[in-house]
């Protein structure tokens, strides 16, 4: 949800007796898509959901461990979406390392939101929370597993898996914002589609990393 599509119109929730930690997170994912991180408060959240000023207490101590639920379903979306992606690819480890950024493309793609947030250093307490921290390393502990698969097999170049796991979120992060941010048109224009572009990162990433397919 772009912020355009909010002007002249505010966004509220009706939470009726449903799952109310669910409807805080996504109202505050609102707030922070539409009007930054620095707007949010536990009133305008509650504001949002429809309930009571107090009621956010019940689940979150403060706004800190708000927006630290907001990152770890973003996380949770992102093991979802990579679990899902690499359930195609079976057992092939070639497959697997492209359904790996693909999984990431997709994501950042379809929940731009949490995207942004799940990788905002201005956002998040230093020290974060224990169950944010494992689900925040999940996703990547998986792709850093895909590497060492691909390694084994001799598709990849031995190196360490953390530096290429990082090299690959690094490209792949700078693809997705430029998308989300409506900036890759006016760089490629008309001539490729996007899922053109897409297999291209994934190719080029693989070519990059010293890949070479099996014989």
């Amino acid at each position: 949800m772009k912020i355009s599509d909010q002007k002249g119109s505010e966004k509220k929730r009706s939470y009726h007796h449903g799952d109310l930690r669910t409807a805080l997170i996504e109202s505050a994912l609102d707030i922070i898509e539409e009007l930054g991180p620095r707007k949010l408060t536990v009133r305008e959240v509650a504001h949002r959901a429809g309930v009571s000023h107090a009621a956010p207490y019940r689940h979150f101590k403060d706004k800190n461990e708000l927006i630290n639920a907001v990152v770890e379903r973003g996380f949770e979306l992102l093991q979802e979406t990579m679990a899902r992606e690499l359930n195609t690819a079976g057992d092939d480890a070639l497959a697997a390392f492209a359904a790996s950024g693909r999984a990431y493309l997709a994501f950042g793609l379809k929940y731009p939101g949490y995207y942004g947030v799940m990788f905002s250093g201005d956002l998040l307490d230093p020290d974060g929370s224990q169950t944010l921290q494992h689900t925040s390393h999940a996703a990547f502990e998986q792709m850093k597993t895909t590497l060492v698969d691909c390694q084994e097999l001799g598709i990849l170049p031995k190196a360490d898996p953390s530096l290429q796991a990082v090299w690959i979120v690094s490209t792949v992060h700078g693809y997705v914002s430029l998308v989300n941010e409506n900036r890759l048109n006016a760089l490629v224009g008309d001539n490729h589609s996007m899922s053109e572009v897409q297999n291209y990162i994934v190719s080029a990433i693989f070519q990059g990393l010293g890949g070479s397919s099996p014989d």
